[in-house]
C-alpha cells in the first residue's frame, strides 16, 4: 500500500515533532544511575496509594469503593501526575 503524496505531507511534521518530544524527558540521578523522572514520579504515586488504603480503611471509606482494583491504581496516576505537573512543569 503506497502514501499518496498529500497523506505523506500530512505524516512527516508528525514524525519530525513526535522525534524532538522524545528528548525532552527529564532525567534524575540516584545514587550514580540516571532514571526518567516519570519512573520516579510512578513510584511516589505508588506509595500515596499504598499508604492511603490504610487512613481509608480507619474512616470507613474502604468499604464504600465498589471497584477496588481500577481505584486504586487510579490514584496513583493522579498523584503521579500531578507531581509531574507541579514539580516537573
Amino acid at each position: 500500500m503506497k502514501l499518496s503524496s498529500l497523506a505523506r505531507r500530512r505524516t512527516a511534521p508528525i514524525l519530525i515533532l513526535g522525534s524532538m518530544a522524545s528528548g525532552c524527558n527529564p532525567v534524575v540521578s540516584i545514587a550514580g544511575a540516571n532514571f526518567p523522572v516519570w519512573i520516579l514520579c510512578l513510584t511516589v504515586g505508588v506509595l500515596v496509594a499504598l499508604s492511603l488504603k490504610p487512613l481509608f480503611l480507619a474512616i470507613g471509606l474502604d468499604e464504600g469503593i465498589a471497584l477496588k482494583p481500577l481505584v486504586y491504581p487510579c490514584l496513583a496516576l493522579i498523584v503521579a501526575f500531578l507531581i509531574w505537573l507541579l514539580v516537573w512543569k
